[in-house]
Order: C-alpha cells, then structure tokens, then sequence
C-alpha cells in the first residue's frame, strides 16, 4: 500500500478566461524522506466537448508527468503547468502544490484531468488507483450583439457630438483613482481576478513565506489605497521557506552534523563513504569532502542533503620532531 497520499483543494474547476488553478496538498506517509512526484495526465474521457477535441492547449514546459503520460499526453492535451513538480518530503511532512490550467483555445466543455502523486523512482502507473480526476469547464461565450442599424446622414452629426462626449465621460471614469481591494491571504488566481474586476491589472513576484504556497503575502499598493484605474499592483506569491546547504566541506563529521541540525536539513551518506563518526583516538578523524547539492544550494526544509566522507590522518610533522613520551607520558609510561 502507497504511503504517499494527496488531498486537492477542489475536484472542479471553473475556468475564467481560460485559466483557473487549485492546490494539491501532498503527504509522505513513509517512515522516511521520500522523493516525490506531483504529475498530470489525460482524463478517461472527456465531457461535452472531449479532451481529445481541443485546440491548441497542451501541458505547459514546467508540467509534471508529460514524460510518463507516454504517447497519449501528446494527443490529448492535459492544459496543465505544476511548477517544481520534484520534490522531496519529509517523513510526515505535507507540501502544497499549485496547479495552474489554461485552456486557451479550446473549445466549450469539460475535460478531464487525472493527477497522480507517485514515488520518482516508481511509475506513475503503479500509483494508477490512487488517481485524483479534475473536471475543468470552458464555459460557451457569449454571443455577439447584434449591429445596431446606422444613423440617417441627418444625424450623422448630432450622434458624433455624443459620441465624443461619451468617449469623455469614459475616459474620466478610467482615469478615476479607485480604492485597491485587500488581496493578502488569497490564492493567486483568485487575487488577480479579484484585482481585475476592481479596473487594476496585476504582476507577481515569489517570496519564500511560512503562508500557504500559492497565497499572496504582500501586495503594493497596499489595500485600501487610492490609485488610478488601471494601475498595476504588485503581488508578492509565497513559497516555501528554503534552507541553504551550510559549508561543511573539510570538517569533522561531527561538526557537520551540528551544521546540518542548525540548517533544518537531514543529513545522509553517499556510497563509498569511508566512515560515519571519528574512530577513537587521536590518529585519525572522520572528515567530510563533498555534498550533494553543493554548498550553498537552497532546498526545501528537512530536505536529504548527501555526504561524502573519508579517514584522514590527524597527526602532523613538524619542522622538529615532538617527543610524543614528552608530551604525552601516559602513552609511554612502563607498567610496573
């Protein structure tokens, strides 16, 4: 029975403009870390319109599972983008994925998507059973008013001079300072279609941030603000907080444990380490010579960072040579 386990914040999703987006909590149930991958795949079939009958959507360049999905993923778009789709998680640890739709171009209708949180060194076939299906909708648009019928050339005039000054009045309406709704705490999707309601277009920066990853953490201006209509708001995206990989390399296995336990990293070792701990004694020392990421690489939090370790002398020779009976009479010390 799989240890990895997968919640989604919905098992719908309305698209607005052809996007729309949702968040898959994941959880490693396995007594220890395990690598994992959150993928999309063609649904077993399609709604209204059929998957197999849309345009030009397809899985976005960052979207997990395409490589898996086999010969089906490219005749059957999954219109699906999850970004860092690889990660490893802790023992009992959850990670929130965002995942991102865009249907764009294709036609009205449900299409299904099938995601599927699997071991990266299992198939994502094996984790089949264990699939979660999103139903996504493309709504019909709307029909285009009929052209009204043209003015006499009598009124060709008249109908110019209240042409103009509509064209007035609405551009006095646009450039009117608005205030800026409140956004902070929301998912992304929903902060910009709540910002583009308001008259504001928006752009997004990420922050690594304790808050839910997808959420905004900060936006500028601030809410409650007055800005122009059609001004832009900046919003910062939270991510997860990340540890960076402290700089080990030459030190005492020892030592470095101390290092990685201060950085909120798991540490492990690679095959063709020499030892584990220092051997008793004075002679030698247990020293680490390499890690994997390297030194200075951000990961996630309780990430498995590998070493490399090898036995390495302690004793030096000096210009003149020590009297070790000297400095250490013990070690000589004849037994009565």
């Amino acid at each position: 029975m799989s240890t990895i386990t997968m919640t989604l914040s919905s098992p719908t999703v309305e698209l607005k403009d052809g996007k729309g987006s949702l968040t898959a909590s994941v959880t490693n149930g396995a007594p220890g870390p395990e690598r994992v991958v959150l993928g999309a795949f063609p649904g077993a079939g399609a709604g209204s319109a059929g998957a197999g009958s849309a345009g030009a959507g397809s899985a976005g360049a960052g979207s997990a599972g395409a490589g898996s999905a086999g010969a089906a993923t490219a005749a059957t778009p999954t219109y699906t983008t999850i970004p860092n789709p690889l990660r490893t998680i802790a023992a009992g640890a959850t990670e929130q994925y965002l995942v991102n739709f865009d249907t764009t171009g294709a036609a009205p209708g449900s299409y299904p998507v099938k995601l599927i949180a699997y071991s990266a060194d299992d198939a994502p076939e094996d984790y089949a059973d264990q699939a979660h299906v999103v139903t996504l909708t493309v709504a019909q648009p709307a029909e285009s008013p009929k052209p009204k019928p043209g003015f006499p050339w009598l009124w060709v005039v008249v109908g110019g001079v209240v042409l103009l000054a509509a064209i007035g009045g609405v551009v006095w309406f646009l450039l009117k300072d608005v205030t800026v709704p409140d956004v902070v705490g929301k998912s992304q999707a929903d902060a910009v279609q709540i910002l583009k309601d308001a008259g504001f277009s928006s752009t997004t920066t990420e922050k690594e941030s304790s808050a839910a990853e997808g959420s905004v953490v900060t936006q500028n201006p601030e809410a409650n603000k007055s800005a122009g209509r059609g001004s832009n708001v900046n919003l910062e995206i939270a991510t997860p907080v990340k540890a960076v990989v402290p700089a080990v390399l030459g030190m005492r296995i020892e030592d470095a444990r101390t290092a990685f336990q201060g950085a909120k990293i798991q540490l492990d070792f690679t095959q063709g380490s020499a030892c584990t701990a220092t051997p008793p004694g004075f002679i030698q020392s247990c020293v680490v010579t390499g890690v994997n990421p390297d030194v200075g690489s951000k990961v996630n939090i309780n990430a498995l960072v590998l070493v490399r370790t090898e036995l390495r002398s302690r004793i030096i020779i000096e210009p003149n040579p020590i009297n070790i009976c000297k400095t250490n009479p013990q070690i000589c010390a004849i037994k009565q």
